[in-house]
């Protein structure tokens, strides 16, 4: 291979890596460590043949100039002057592409990747100064909360920039990917409209104001008083926990794509477990939330004229806030198969909308129940990061890795009145 086919293919490699986001493998490594060394060679016999072209022109010059009595030295030719060029050339592209290797190396390794950092702890490696950096952060936000935590890895939940002191570098400045927004993203309650309250430290009590003290009263009587009162519910932080067991085959990619899928199956993971315990029936616990099924009980609904029962308790709450309908799936085909009255050809759930109001359908509902109200008056915490447990053992025989997550949240109904439930006859 010439100087010039190694040289492309160096570019290439590199090239490569950055199109994709990642690392370079160890075979890319060693074989850019393999192309450095032979163009060093193929630098080492230019020299080499350089110097015995000079040397041998030197000996012709000096017996020249012995012959004709001259002793000074002659001017270049112009071929000389154009090889001359042509190797500072080579040099400074020689010099580029050993620049661009190292800066390439150190631009992609300040990008952090969850799936290296879970195939380091997994293979009992050193983790890079990015990943430690990024860990460090989580665990500083998890001390911040109060919580406590024994996971190899812990991942900070929001964007932030993340300084790193590398023996390389005297500060590197790396940018780590919100994991909360694909989170709320995929969360039905936040697209509901319930408040989402992040980085919460230590236990938090939400106010809920109650209606204004106001009345009539006599020309000079004293007039009431028309601050509101405050009540409150308190969040405390709950450990919800779940597990995602990845092949060694899968952790051992270094695409793009397989470190996406891996974040995503950890916002899935996260959010499953989370939405189903505050949709479920269950009682709320010191170790759980309340289930809004639990705290609201659901009224049997035979037709269209019960629904609409319903939404009036919502009304004579006086609740002003924008009310959603969150439902089962089953409940959502029980409704698109009810019409208004035996009069009318219309439906009851039409256009994603239960008589023009916004439906959400979700697995995470049991039976064919829903609930109906102001989505705002549920409250959801979360507290510190997410705490990862690289598991090589548990599945070791199957070839399997079994990450272990923990995240801490709680969730409350602020005002019960604010929503109704119903569950389809």
């Amino acid at each position: 291979m010439s100087k010039q086919d190694l040289k492309e293919r160096a570019f290439n490699i590199l090239d490569n890596a950055k199109k994709e986001v990642r690392d370079l493998t160890i075979e890319e490594s060693k074989e850019i460590d393999t192309i450095k060394d032979e163009l060093k060679n193929f630098d080492d016999e230019e020299v080499k043949e350089e110097k015995e072209k000079s040397n041998d022109e030197s000996n012709e010059v000096e017996e020249t100039n012995v012959d004709n009595g001259n002793e000074s030295k002659p001017n270049d030719t112009e071929e000389e002057r154009e090889e001359s060029t042509e190797k500072e050339e080579s040099e400074d592209k020689e010099e580029k592409l050993n620049n661009n290797n190292n800066s390439n190396i150190r631009k992609m390794n300040k990008e952090f990747r969850l799936i290296k950092a879970i195939r380091d702890v997994a293979n009992n490696r050193s983790m890079d100064d990015v990943t430690k950096a990024v860990a460090n952060a989580g665990a500083e936000e998890m001390r911040k909360s109060g919580l406590s935590f024994g996971g190899q890895i812990q991942l900070p939940l929001e964007t932030r920039t993340i300084t790193v002191a590398s023996e390389h570098d005297d500060v590197i400045e790396t940018e780590f990917t919100n994991i909360l927004e694909p989170l709320r993203a995929k969360n039905v309650l936040v697209e509901a409209g319930a408040k989402y309250l992040t980085n919460l430290v230590g236990d938090v009590q939400v106010p809920i104001m109650s209606a204004s003290n106001v009345g009539w009263a006599g020309e000079v009587a004293e007039a009431a008083s028309g601050d509101p009162t405050f009540s409150h519910v308190t969040l405390q932080p709950k450990r919800l926990t779940a597990y995602i067991d990845l092949s060694k085959q899968f952790i051992a990619q270094d695409s793009l794509a397989a470190e996406q899928l891996i974040r995503e199956d950890l916002v899935k993971a996260i959010n499953s477990k989370l939405e189903a315990t505050i949709l479920g029936a269950e009682s709320g616990t010191t170790t759980q939330p309340q289930g809004m099924f639990d705290a609201i009980s659901a009224s049997s609904v035979s037709g269209y004229s019960d629904i609409c029962d319903l939404e009036a308790d919502i009304e004579d709450a006086n609740i002003n806030g924008g009310c959603i309908y969150v439902m089962s799936n089953k409940a959502k085909a029980a409704l698109r198969a009810m019409s208004k009255s035996s009069k009318s050809t219309q439906l009851v759930f039409e256009n994603g909308e239960v008589d023009g109001t916004k439906a959400i359908n979700t697995s995470h509902v049991e039976g064919k129940k829903y609930l109906y109200g102001d989505f705002s008056n549920l409250a959801i915490g979360q507290w510190g990061a997410i705490d990862l447990t690289v598991d090589p053992y548990t599945l070791a025989r199957s070839g399997q890795i079994r990450l272990v997550v923990n995240a801490y949240f709680d969730a409350k109904i602020l005002r019960p009145s604010a929503f109704v439930a119903g569950e389809i006859a």
